[in-house]
């Protein structure tokens, strides 16, 4: 088991043993959760350029992680899944959001194709595409998706509620 508290301190004096420790500890940890999100979206080059960034925000930020708040794994596993994430935007490699509430108790018909479904969503722009693959996609909680995207939660709440409405419009708009 890893002594968190003894690994960060060493990390904050910028001892290059620790961030050698970080990597042989944590990479199989970071591979899986990279795999459980990304399948075979990513090539493995991908994967291994993303733990490596990782690896190098850990080391700069180490001053600003808080072992009250959580756990340095689930600090670098945050990270890995922000970089993933915007890793799979940027080769526009999506997977189709299913399930997704257009508004109120009501869900998408069943005969719009998840594929139309997943344009609206891409029509809205940033960063509200974003925010509705973190929520709907990967189930991330809206302080997570505030945090990563530098927002107030409100300001994501608000743009949940407005994005819906939005995506209602342009799916009306579709099926017209």
């Amino acid at each position: 088991m890893v002594d968190e508290k003894k690994l960060l301190e060493k990390l904050k004096r910028k001892d290059v043993g620790a961030i050698e420790q970080a990597i042989k500890i944590y990479t199989p940890y970071l591979s899986t959760v990279l795999y459980n999100m990304a399948g075979s979206r990513l090539l493995k080059e991908d994967g291994e350029e993303i733990i490596s960034d990782v690896f190098i925000t850990l080391w700069k930020n180490a001053d600003y992680i808080n072992l009250q708040k959580g756990t340095v794994r689930s600090y670098i596993a945050a990270v890995a899944r922000n970089l993933c994430l915007r890793r799979i935007n940027k080769e526009h490699t999506y997977t189709p959001l299913e399930d997704v509430y257009v508004s109120g108790e009501d869900t998408v018909d069943e005969h719009l194709s998840s594929d139309a479904l997943w344009d609206a969503v891409m029509k809205l722009g940033e960063p509200d595409n974003e925010i509705f693959v973190r929520r709907y996609k990967y189930d991330e909680k809206i302080r997570v998706i505030a945090k990563a995207l530098g927002m107030n939660t409100s300001t994501v709440k608000t743009r949940i509620m407005r994005g819906r409405k939005k995506l209602k419009e342009l799916l009306k708009e579709e099926w017209l």
